[in-house]
């Protein structure tokens, strides 16, 4: 009887077990295949026009909807969980806000650090303020320096520049 049951079950088995094998492959294969997600530091360097200082704080509001990069940034107060104070040469206090993606990933930005920000410039008003305040973006006490400026900078990506590395005008955003 056990003769005649494996006589009947062993094209199965084998079958099963290349059917198995050939799945294993494929899911090698497929996720080789998949870009990794890139880290914090990898993406604000990218394919990126590098805004001069003087160009930005110009007319933040002219690079309004395009994603740029900005080299250095200088941080000078944190002004809530994802909000920034960033001074660069002619603009004081320039609100920077994290996205989403940054702030799940823990990224820790304090006063003093330099950055390298990738991003884009969108307007600031009152009811933006209110629905970041209610998300808890800024601490309330904040809000006068964050409404003193028409737009922010809605970081993207961020890299850490640190004392010591290349802070000249690089134009080709790498």
């Amino acid at each position: 009887m056990a003769n005649l049951l494996w006589k009947y079950t062993w094209p199965w088995a084998v079958a099963a077990t290349v059917l198995v094998a050939g799945f294993m492959y494929w899911l090698y294969w497929e996720s080789s295949s998949i870009e990794s997600g890139l880290a914090v530091a990898d993406t604000a360097a990218g394919e990126l026009p590098q805004i001069p200082d003087t160009a930005f704080v110009q007319d933040p509001s002219r690079f309004s909807r395009q994603r740029i990069l900005l080299r250095p940034v200088h941080i000078t107060d944190r002004l809530g969980r994802a909000t920034l104070a960033a001074d660069m040469p002619g603009l004081d206090d320039y609100p920077l806000i994290l996205e989403r993606s940054l702030i799940e990933e823990g990224v820790t930005v304090v006063g003093g650090d330099n950055l390298t920000v990738a991003g884009q410039v969108y307007a600031l008003n009152d009811s933006i303020l209110d629905v970041y305040a209610q998300r808890g973006l800024f601490d309330r006490e904040n809000r006068e320096r964050v409404s003193g400026h028409s737009t922010f900078f809605l970081v993207d990506s961020l890299d850490f520049i640190f004392p010591g590395e290349e802070t000249g005008a690089d134009t080709t955003g790498s």
